[in-house]
């Protein structure tokens, strides 16, 4: 039953777009590796033209976790 509930909910979320093709989180055949890869790439190929890159990293958890 959770099975099939769960292919409802994501058939549902495709169909209409509701996540955008770069969200990696709880989206079929994509991980954090996926999401690393993409970043890797996205990042070196600037670099390897010789333009200047900036990455911010966010890290929230300790945020999250003082809610709790």
């Amino acid at each position: 039953m959770d099975q099939l509930i769960l292919e409802t909910i994501f058939s549902l979320i495709e169909d209409k777009e509701i996540i955008s093709s770069s969200q990696h989180g709880f989206t079929k055949g994509k991980s954090h590796l996926t999401n690393l890869i993409n970043f890797h790439g996205e990042s070196t190929d600037p670099i390897d033209e010789t333009v200047a890159v900036d990455i911010v990293h966010l890290d929230f958890s300790q945020a999250f976790d003082s809610l709790l």
